[in-house]
This record gives structure tokens, C-alpha cells and sequence, in this order.
């Protein structure tokens, strides 16, 4: 279980992560949102969404991440050594609920390269499952 921090210091602030994000959130283009939010992950964590998938969560997790509220998700983020809240706006940070992600996939132990390389190796064998894929050209990790 994590420990909680003992101040504030101790926490990694998202919102210092986000800057690009808040720019692009405004644009309504989805691929250039989910470029923003993957650079903040991979300054923050060195990982995306995309370096794990559904099948590495439990059941229980799902059913907690979709019922999750901004307020549940900013406790966990603070369990876990985080803080969710952009303290310029007053608000919870721009896709918490995609940051909640995170910090539960690296609290469950996810986010290392056997756990990335085990969920891109389920990703190409369900593409090659397809009848019409032939072939699956690797990105480099």
C-alpha cells in the first residue's frame, strides 16, 4: 500500500505536466489532444495509456475507474504521490480521468518494459487475428 506524503513538496504536480494539453484542449482535434496528454505521461511517467491496455486491469479496477469521481480520483492521486488539482485555475487538471489511468497502471506495477512489451505483444496478435491484416510494422519502444 502507499504511503501517503507527509507534505505537499512531496507531491508531483500534474499541472506543472499539462501546459500543452490546456493549449490544445481548446482546438477540439482529438489526435492533437492525445499527443498533448501523452507528452505530459511520458514526461511524468516515461509511459502512455497506450503502453498498457484493458486486459492488464483487473475487473475491480475497471468497475472503480468507471465510477470514479474527480474528488475519489485526486484522493488516490494524493495516496500515491500526486496532486490532480491546477492550483492556477482552481480546477482538477485537463484529463484527470486519463491521469487517473496512470496512476492506478503504476501503482498495479504496469508501467516497466515487460509490462509495455507484454501489452504491444496482445495488441499485435489481436491485429494479426484479423483476416485482413497481413502484417504488423512494430514502433520502436
Amino acid at each position: 500500500m502507499a504511503e501517503v506524503p507527509t507534505s505537499h513538496c512531496e507531491l508531483t504536480r500534474i499541472a506543472e505536466y499539462t501546459c500543452g494539453l490546456q493549449q490544445v484542449r481548446r482546438c477540439g482535434d482529438d489526435d492533437r489532444i492525445d499527443r498533448a496528454f501523452n507528452a505530459a505521461c511520458k514526461q511524468i511517467w516515461g509511459y502512455t495509456l497506450d503502453d498498457f491496455d484493458d486486459a492488464s486491469l483487473s475487473a475491480k479496477d475497471h468497475a472503480f475507474l468507471d465510477n470514479i469521481t474527480w474528488k475519489q480520483a485526486c484522493q488516490l492521486a494524493i495516496e500515491n504521490g500526486y496532486d490532480l488539482i491546477d492550483y492556477c485555475t482552481g480546477d482538477v487538471v485537463t484529463e484527470w480521468w486519463g491521469f487517473t489511468w496512470m496512476i492506478l497502471a503504476e501503482k498495479r506495477g504496469l508501467l516497466t518494459p515487460e509490462g509495455r512489451a507484454a501489452a504491444w505483444k496482445r495488441y499485435e496478435a489481436m491485429l494479426l487475428a484479423k483476416t485482413n491484416v497481413v502484417g504488423v510494422i512494430c514502433r520502436a519502444i
